[in-house]
């Protein structure tokens, strides 16, 4: 009764709980965490859901992991007189879990619960670049179904639907000018007053994973994992502004009211998850080790140019989003597993990631860009009860950019005027995870 109050709570708490810091999560569970996402062709496990859903025909019992993690950020700007300003330090925690049921002697259906795709982050009112690096808090919850099938002892098949809900909070800061209105003298300049633009929505959309894996040798198999692009259109989300700098002064409070007080301004956005394709090569030297290599590509010039228009807003409210496309976004790796004893195994992982973010066109603070990052895992099972804990360590390249900085100027559209200063974003970010393993 004990363990299946466990397998319950987790069941209802992580739905609400997942959130992380990198945008794309290709780490599902601790065993993924461990092996730095690198196990397309070496999963064994109900993260095989997610992985490479051909990989769910291996295993042949009942089984249900949950995992929670936690993520521990390190975002920083710092500008060319050598200012440095931090972004928010949150401890962030995303989720998943996963459940196998055995169809007969070659099938096993799988159901689970990712964060695909997660991303959080804030500055400080001081900040120079506030005005480009808008805040996001973006977080997508995947419920996935999907069957694997042995088609042979060497080859296997596999495909998941996966059902996404995708929730979008989006903050932006405005400049706003205010005149002696109250004066009676409409055209006499004041001042300036910073304005937020806010809006909270989610929508849905579903897409869909296959793949395959072949015992081509004794000691070696290759697999092919294919994830389709899924596609979140956010359309007529309501926008709450309110004044930022709170200034009481009177023609400051009425210049905020005429421009954005009475006028019901809406937002559009299209926001997508890329499609990926990922080749796995394992080699088994013996029953212990497992070495796998895997190269992977996420489609991310297929999609549309991110952005956030508004809609019947003051012309304060500059759109935001980005100018230019996206470039593939190419992941190299390996992961070594090593079966110490009946009941230990141990887990480690390296991957790098090539550049995918134009960073001089936009918000910085987006690490789905080059980064390198190394991983090392352990579980503990005793006939498929147990826990498995990981640790990873993600760095992310400095990025000098330019045109980030921006001051007041009332001739310019939307009050702001780019300056032509440099700065360097630095991020790194360490995580741990647990999953805790259970077999019926």
């Amino acid at each position: 009764m004990k363990k299946l109050f466990v397998i319950i709570a987790t069941i209802l708490l992580l739905p609400g709980i997942s959130q992380a810091d990198s945008m794309f999560l290709v780490e599902q569970g601790a065993s993924g965490t461990g092996k730095a996402g690198i196990l397309a062709d070496s999963v064994r496990d109900g993260s095989a859901l997610f992985y490479n859903p051909a990989a769910l025909s291996l295993v042949r019992t009942t089984d249900f992991e949950a995992t929670v993690g936690l993520h521990f950020p390190s975002l920083s700007y710092s500008t060319e007189s050598s200012n440095q300003y931090d972004a928010s330090k949150n401890v962030l925690i995303p989720g998943s879990m996963f459940f196998t049921l055995p169809m007969g002697q070659k099938m096993t259906l799988g159901l689970g619960v990712t964060t695909p795709t997660d991303i959080n982050n804030s500055w400080g009112d001081d900040f120079p670049g506030r005005f480009s690096a808008s805040k996001y808090q973006l977080m997508t919850n995947a419920l996935s179904i999907g069957v694997g099938y042995q088609l042979s002892s060497r080859f296997r098949v596999g495909a998941s639907v996966d059902y996404n809900t995708t929730s979008l909070k989006f903050e932006n800061h405005l400049v706003a000018p205010y005149y002696n209105f109250l004066g009676g003298e409409d055209n006499n300049l004041l001042g300036f007053y910073e304005t937020v633009g806010a809006v909270d929505e989610s929508d849905t959309g579903t897409g869909f994973t296959v793949g395959m894996s072949w015992n081509v040798l004794e000691k070696w198999s290759v697999s092919l994992v294919y994830k389709s692009e899924v596609d979140f259109e956010f359309s007529d989300m309501p926008v709450v502004f309110s004044q930022h700098s709170l200034l009481n002064i009177p023609n400051a409070v009425e210049a905020f009211n005429r421009e954005f007080g009475e006028i019901n301004a809406t937002m559009n956005s299209v926001l997508q998850m890329p499609a990926s394709a990922t080749i796995g090569v394992s080699y088994h030297p013996s029953n212990r080790w497992i070495i796998e290599i895997d190269l992977a590509t996420y489609m991310f010039s297929d999609l549309e140019v991110p952005f956030f228009d508004y809609m019947n807003a003051p012309v304060s409210a500059v759109d935001r989003g980005m100018t230019e496309k996206w470039s593939d976004m190419n992941l190299y790796g390996f992961s070594l597993d090593y079966t110490a004893t009946k009941k230990i195994r141990i887990t480690g992982g390296m991957r790098y990631a090539s550049d995918t973010i134009p960073y001089d066109d936009m918000s910085p603070a987006m690490p789905s860009s080059e980064k390198f990052w190394i991983s090392l895992g352990l579980s503990y099972l005793d006939e498929g009860n147990g826990w498995s804990l990981a640790l990873q360590f993600k760095s992310y390249r400095d990025h000098t950019v330019t045109g980030q900085e921006d001051q007041i100027n009332p001739l310019e559209p939307g009050y702001l005027e780019h300056l032509d200063t440099s700065g360097l974003y630095d991020l790194n970010e360490t995580g741990f995870a647990i999953t805790y393993h259970h077999r019926f």
